[in-house]
């Protein structure tokens, strides 16, 4: 039988917390497989070429969403053409945007371990679904991409106080406020950059943005739902790139809500399978909440499908 592989990020906020998060994993997992907690990127890389060798067929990840873009691109890097092992979420992050919009089951990441490994060892099918990856650069994999309004809200919670949703929801709220009276806030949020965008070898007819973002889960945290696309056409996500007011996004929060079209003529709102960003100047961009170092542009495609493990 295939092996089973789970691997932890010593960083993840849950994880710090559990410190016996390791032992109690390689009890589970017992000979069904392999635990392996890298504590660098340089060690992950090692290790996906090591899960490659060994022939796995189930990579559970227990982190949060940062932890799943890097450990997947690894594992992307490492398989290359090679169909990818089916991946289990094990929820340990501050937000878990991920595991919640692929409808992954709630639980503590031993628990969900536990059936997964039960399963597995009774040879049992599991209930699964497909998600497209977002390759970016040709180098990184993930699943949200995105710069402007995203990014600098992003900065604005991770300078703050606390994480997770309530945290979130604090900084959010904060921003409608600043929206509704014309604040400072709202108007860092939403400062305009100027690029050159082109999806799918069609220029995006805006010039000045605040938002670029591409997406294959439908979920952009705290219950929105924005991309209601991304996962209509598999080989495809969803891209809005265009640029937005304050009170545009005010009066369209039940719409983001519910997932429905925000029909704004100065957003490009479609599919796409293959966009480049030529910015003006370098600017920094996020892959499923991690930033990254600024670029002066960007090259996004369609990556491998992932088959997702939810019970």
């Amino acid at each position: 039988m295939p092996g089973f592989a789970a691997i932890i990020n010593p960083h993840a906020g849950q994880n710090r917390r559990s410190r016996d998060r390791l032992a109690q994993f390689e009890e589970i997992v017992g000979d069904a497989g392999v635990v392996q907690q890298p504590s660098s990127l340089e060690e992950l890389e090692r290790l996906a070429q090591e899960l490659r060798q060994r022939d796995v067929d189930i990579v559970a990840v227990c982190g949060g969403d940062g932890s799943f873009f890097r450990a997947l691109s690894a594992l992307v890097r490492a398989y290359g053409d090679v169909r990818l092992p089916k991946f289990l979420p094990l929820r340990a992050g501050s937000m878990n945007t991920i595991a919640r919009s692929v409808g992954c089951r709630h639980g503590a990441p031993e628990r969900i371990l536990g059936q997964a490994v039960a399963h597995h060892r009774a040879g049992r099918p599991f209930g699964t679904t497909e998600r497209q990856l977002i390759e970016v650069d040709g180098k990184h994999y993930g699943f949200m991409v995105g710069c402007g309004a995203i990014v600098n809200f992003l900065q604005t919670y991770y300078g703050g106080k606390g994480r997770g949703p309530l945290a979130a929801a604090k900084v959010f709220a904060r921003c409608v406020t600043s929206a509704v009276s014309g604040g400072a806030l709202a108007r860092g949020l939403l400062q305009a950059l100027e690029a050159d965008v082109d999806c799918d070898g069609e220029r995006v007819p805006h010039r000045r943005f605040n938002l670029i973002y591409a997406s294959s889960i439908t979920d952009i945290g705290l219950g929105f739902h924005a991309t209601y696309l991304a996962t209509r056409k598999p080989g495809y996500f969803h891209l809005l790139a265009g640029r937005l007011h304050a009170w545009q996004l005010v009066t369209r929060l039940r719409r983001i809500r519910r997932g429905w079209p925000l029909d704004v003529e100065t957003l490009y709102d479609n599919l796409g399978r293959d966009v480049r960003v030529e910015f003006a100047r370098p600017t920094h961009y996020m892959i499923d909440g991690d930033v990254l170092e600024a670029v002066s542009g960007l090259n996004v495609r369609a990556g491998p499908r992932l088959t997702i493990i939810q019970k």
